[in-house]
């Protein structure tokens, strides 16, 4: 009796932990943006916590300031770009590596994972010097090129995981049908892969439009996206308005996880 009771005081002691540590972690993760949030809508004119009042100036500014409206068109552009490429690229590699009947899928998959595993910097001074030995100058589609080899393995790995967990009686029913490889492919691989695509695209936009370490060494000088543009902004200012330029970018990110929520659920990203 006295075993089971200890027993089952350990276990309440071991749950209270995991609990605290999961709450401390999460504290961790969100507490920080949350902070920037709350700053950006302080009433004075430089950064301190907390603010002494609400106001929408700084939001405000945001968008009167042309610089910082290119600066979010270039980083739209460039989301935009790295999702269609990953999708074009990502999705054919990971029905490859999983349904290839060919030797090297194992290879195929880790030279995918690769560069996801370098740091970013210096993947980005790699294709800015191999870049320049082509000819081809700092722009938004170097950029774009140079993101979408950094985050392919994001497309590769979520479309793979999806794709691994169909059942292949599927794919042969609808052969047996005399479907060809392509309509089979149409029909019933691609609509049942829907949901990994999606939940792919959003991660890889989310990046595509977030991204300095790549995209510091890659932009043109008149394609300066969000991401680089606060960066030069943080060194020049310490008013609000940098904490109102992380905002549009926290908001983004949210939004972006409250559509594949609400879309496909981010528990069916993986099933």
């Amino acid at each position: 009796m006295k075993a089971l009771k200890r027993s089952s005081l350990t276990d309440i002691i071991g749950l209270g932990l995991i609990f605290g540590v999961a709450i401390f972690s999460l504290i961790l993760l969100v507490a920080p943006s949350i902070i920037v949030l709350i700053i950006s809508f302080d009433t004075r004119a430089y950064v301190s916590f907390p603010p002494e009042g609400f106001t929408l100036r700084w939001y405000g500014e945001v968008f009167q300031k042309s610089e910082l409206v290119e600066s979010m068109l270039n980083s739209l552009q460039v989301g935009l770009t790295v999702t269609v490429l990953c999708i074009l690229l990502g999705v054919p590699t990971a029905l490859a590596c999983v349904r290839g009947r060919f030797r090297g899928t194992t290879a195929l998959s880790v030279f995918v994972l690769v560069p996801h595993m370098v740091p970013g910097i210096v993947l980005g001074v790699a294709v800015l010097f191999a870049g320049a030995l082509v000819g081809v100058s700092p722009s938004i589609w170097l950029q774009s090129v140079a993101i979408t080899v950094f985050i392919l393995a994001v497309m590769v790995r979520t479309v793979q995981s999806r794709l691994m967990r169909l059942d292949p009686a599927l794919e042969e029913a609808a052969a047996n049908l005399r479907a060809t490889p392509f309509q089979s492919l149409r029909t019933v691989t691609f609509p049942l892969l829907m949901p990994a695509i999606l939940a792919g695209s959003v991660f890889t936009f989310v990046e595509g439009i977030d991204n300095l370490s790549v995209a510091i060494f890659t932009h043109g000088f008149r394609d300066r996206p969000l991401p680089v543009e606060l960066l030069a902004l943080v060194q020049y200012t310490s008013t609000p308005l940098v904490a109102a330029v992380s905002g549009v970018q926290i908001v983004l990110a949210i939004v972006a996880l409250i559509a594949v929520s609400l879309t496909i659920g981010l528990d069916n990203v993986n099933d």
